[in-house]
């Protein structure tokens, strides 16, 4: 196993893909943080409150949820892109057998994953620093929660994408399915099940969930650090903003979301398994 990872880490630094897949991260990351900061509704309540509020704990989760996509991206290359290079059957015959090949992509694209992770929480931190300043982080405490959901987060849609890829296991589509979507498909599915009596499903899905994961430990922590005892009082309709503007979904425990979306990982992760067993590499 050991020369399988080691030759899975080899195939990922020897190409350009890794850092091209992680520069819009740091964009993204760096330009949603600061830019995140700077949302009207919120500098409103900054200046009814007379104090600086913990924007950087939202801006983590708004950019987590941005960059997340391009970690499950390189995730799912890692199979897909073997197919297309026709470097799959010299991975198959040499790290036989090919559960072995799976395992070792796994332990790599995980620590893949939290090298893309920790971009992510640098950038966004500072990010809010430049947005929001030292008062944006809030509680220290508070600040290293949200950042590890974040670092979390990014590790499970690479596992995600590992399996997806494998199931898949050509690059074109998954690419292109996994753009439209996290960015279109659940998008028209939130607006079809606004008001009815399945809306509730939506906070199920693979990208609520994967946004929830941070979103939905983000908010409530920033309500409660700027509401303090009042946070009772606080209305639902500023939950719902929040939510709709940084990530995840009111009233859905963040855990939840985590055990959801790690299910769909999961569940991807069986299924490259069983066709990656079956599928012909000649």
């Amino acid at each position: 196993m050991d020369g399988l990872v080691k030759s899975e880490f080899r195939k990922i630094f020897t190409t350009n893909l890794w850092w091209a897949l992680l520069i819009p991260v740091v964009v993204l990351s760096f330009g949603a943080s600061w830019l995140g900061s700077g949302f009207g509704a919120i500098s409103s309540i900054e200046q009814e409150l007379g104090r600086p509020l913990p924007l950087g704990l939202l801006t983590m989760s708004m950019s987590t949820n941005f960059s997340t996509i391009f970690a499950g991206l390189m995730g799912a290359l890692a199979f897909a892109g073997e197919y297309r290079n026709k470097s799959i059957t010299t991975t198959y015959l040499t790290g036989n057998p090919r559960g072995a090949v799976l395992g070792a992509k796994l332990i790599t694209y995980t620590n893949l994953g939290l090298l893309y992770g920790l971009a992510n929480v640098l950038f966004a931190s500072l990010g809010a620093l430049a947005g929001a300043g030292l008062d944006g982080f809030g509680e220290g405490a508070d600040w290293l929660i949200v950042c590890a959901a974040g670092l979390l987060a990014m590790v499970l849609w690479t596992l995600l994408g590992v399996g997806f890829g494998a199931v898949v296991a050509n690059p074109v589509i998954v690419i292109i399915v996994l753009l439209v979507y996290k960015f279109v498909f659940e998008f028209v599915v939130d607006l079809f099940l606004i008001g009815s009596d399945a809306s509730s499903v939506s906070s199920y899905l693979p990208g609520a969930a994967g946004s929830g994961i941070v979103g939905n430990l983000a908010v409530p922590i920033f309500i409660s650090a700027t509401a303090g005892a009042n946070e009772q009082y606080v209305p639902q309709e500023l939950f719902e903003l929040l939510h709709f503007v940084f990530g995840g979904s009111y009233g859905h425990p963040w855990w939840l979301s985590l055990l959801t979306f790690a299910g769909y990982a999961a569940v991807f992760i069986l299924g490259g398994w069983y066709f990656s067993k079956r599928r012909d590499i000649t």
